[in-house]
């Protein structure tokens, strides 16, 4: 089901805390030769993020421990990880949570009940220009 391309030696750091979905991105992201680590906890991406040094973040809004709008804001306040850029994947789509991801810094905003997987994948492809 899914053949590996060459690694593009890109990092994705996907933040999402459904294990399912989390597991398909992340297999969809590796089938594009990008390297995926998933976190499911706001409060570990930080660390994670200093590890793993992720080339583009995936990240849901609802999550245990702090919420996807509150690690956006502390990515983009970071001398470090502000310019790392960060692309929304949540169930949470009305104009007020679209409007203030976008503020905050995100590249997109995508509805998870409304999205294709490829066209995420191809999404971060683009942005990473691979």
């Amino acid at each position: 089901m899914f053949s590996r391309k060459k690694s593009t030696n890109k990092r994705i750091l996907i933040v999402e805390d459904d294990a399912l979905l989390a597991q398909i991105l992340g297999k969809s992201m590796d089938a594009e030769g990008l390297e995926a680590e998933i976190v499911e906890n706001g409060l570990d991406v930080e660390e994670r993020v200093r590890k793993f040094s992720p080339d583009l973040i995936v990240l849901d809004l609802i999550l245990p421990g702090l919420d996807g709008f509150a690690v956006l804001e502390a990515l983009k306040q970071e001398e470090k990880t502000k310019n790392i850029p960060v692309v929304v994947v949540s169930n949470l789509g009305d104009v007020a949570d679209v409007k203030s991801v976008k503020a905050l810094g995100a590249l997109e905003h995508f509805i998870k009940a409304n999205t294709e997987m490829e066209t995420i994948v191809k999404f971060v492809k683009k942005v990473l220009k691979v």
